[in-house]
């Protein structure tokens, strides 16, 4: 066991054990498997351990949040800022599907190796409070359930059940027999995934704060992996069950979700970044409230006048000169709803809001009326004091879904990129006008190569198996890379 050692340094050692400074202090000290977890309270500490390898911490934030909303058109550099920061990283490749990194995908496979080695060392504990021991168990299959449905997400064919590209599987300690494993098919890979929530929806606690696994939380992702699986009537039904925990209910009104988070239990579940984590999340000012990247002109428009637009956009910014043409005074839109004062706002995996689009679009898709498939829109809207929009026929209800995705999930976890996916490409084209203007020059140059582009387009609706893994482990690469 020993020559795993490492593994843990992150999972058991990085932050304190009290949930009062949740994900906020370094231990002094080193240990190892065979020594470390022998007791409740240094499970207890490895949890939270494992909690941090939640994508993504502090400073790279910002690119597990914006990288979905560039590539759905929502999101833009501005385009006469050309030097310094403003080309670093993949910005510049996003809106055209390309320019991929490893993070999700290392983040991700660390917390299922760590909740694996956490998971075999419970075993052993007898020392927990009352039905703590299942708790903690229940915690850790809903952590590699949220792990596997990210990945899934963005490296797998998760819109096809019969396709064979899906995950691969490592729900078992590391060693020289399991080093190299195949893919999982996708319909395989869902039933993983079902399997780690019905356990946490058996054994997690119920909900007492949003960084912390629960029943509810658990309840939803399901939610959302039966209507990924396109068993919309069983996503129909535990949406409903997920809303009958009215304590999770939408927020009085949507500021509040970003600009006191705290006080609402809408979030249901999400990364919350402790007090030494701030300083790292500052980054994430600069990007989004000095003008760096801002919503585009064409998410603006989509906006007009709903009553969200003062909590997802904020002021227009003079930015500073010496990223676009000394003596050229440049302004641009923020993206507010990212930000708030104390610089502390979660990443949010899901939320309430969430399980009433899935709601409303599985009803869409499972052929139920125009106007029951509007109806958890119309919570929605209300909510916001928004007026309704047009859904009697199918193109007005397609473009009222679509549009509430976009809307009210802007920015926070890839869903318009998701839904314009789901909604075909002509939707995609049609809010990401860099995409669309590369398919233009395509098309001037002739069939064979707009055939190619749009099967590129088509490709890259997930990303490459990193190399990181393929060079150890050398798997089936996604078609297009």
């Amino acid at each position: 066991m020993k020559r795993y050692i490492n593994i843990l340094l992150i999972s058991i050692l990085l932050f304190g054990c009290s949930t009062d400074d949740f994900l906020e202090k370094l231990p002094p000290y080193e240990a190892d498997l065979d020594g470390a977890i022998t007791n409740a309270k240094t499970a207890e500490l490895a949890l939270i351990g494992v909690y941090s390898n939640l994508p993504s911490p502090g400073y790279n934030s910002v690119f597990t949040t914006s990288a979905g909303s560039f590539k759905a058109g929502t999101m833009r550099k501005p385009e006469w800022w050309t030097r310094g920061n403003a080309v670093y990283y993949y910005e510049r490749y996003w809106p055209v599907l390309s320019g991929a990194n490893d993070y999700d995908w290392a983040f991700d496979y660390e917390l299922i190796k760590n909740a694996n080695f956490l998971l075999s060392a419970v075993e052993g504990i007898d020392d927990f409070d009352g039905n703590r021991k299942d708790e903690v168990i229940g915690e850790l299959h809903f952590l590699r359930a949220v792990a596997y449905e990210r990945l899934m997400l963005r490296y797998a064919q998760y819109w096809d059940m019969d396709s064979h590209l899906g995950l691969i599987i490592r729900n078992e300690l590391p060693g020289l027999g399991n080093v190299k494993l195949d893919r999982s098919s996708v319909a395989e890979t869902y039933q993983v995934i079902l399997d780690e929530l019905d356990l946490a929806i058996e054994k997690c606690p119920d909900y007492s704060m949003c960084s912390q696994a629960s029943k509810v939380a658990a309840k939803a992702y399901k939610t959302r992996v039966l209507f990924q699986m396109g068993r919309y009537s069983d996503c129909i039904s535990m949406a409903d069950e997920v809303l009958t925990h009215t304590e999770n209910a939408l927020a009085p009104d949507y500021s509040t979700v970003f600009t006191d988070w705290e006080s609402t239990k809408e979030i249901l579940f999400g990364r919350v970044y402790g007090a030494s984590e701030i300083a790292d999340l500052e980054y994430r000012i600069t990007s989004f409230s000095s003008g760096k990247w801002g919503p585009s002109s064409n998410y603006i428009n989509l906006l007009g006048d709903d009553p969200r637009y003062s909590t997802i956009i904020g002021d227009t910014v003079v930015v500073d000169y010496r990223y676009g043409t000394p003596g050229t005074v440049y302004k641009n839109p923020t993206v507010k709803k990212l930000v708030n004062s104390a610089n502390d706002l979660p990443l949010i995996y899901m939320r309430t809001a969430e399980i009433y689009l899935l709601k409303a679009e599985a009803i869409y898709r499972s052929g139920g009326s125009f106007q029951d498939a509007y109806a958890p829109i119309a919570v929605i809207r209300n909510r916001a004091g928004a007026d309704p929009v047009p859904h009697a026929s199918q193109e007005e209800i397609e473009t009222a879904i679509c549009n509430e995705w976009l809307i009210e999930m802007s920015f926070e976890n890839w869903h318009e990129y998701f839904a314009l996916r789901r909604f075909g490409v002509e939707k995609l084209l049609e809010r990401n006008d860099i995409l669309k203007e590369a398919l233009d020059k395509a098309i001037e140059s002739g069939s064979d190569a707009e055939a190619q582009y749009r099967q590129r387009i088509d490709d890259r609706r997930i990303l490459p198996i990193p190399s990181s893994e393929i060079n150890g482990n050398p798997v089936e690469q996604n078609p297009g890379y």
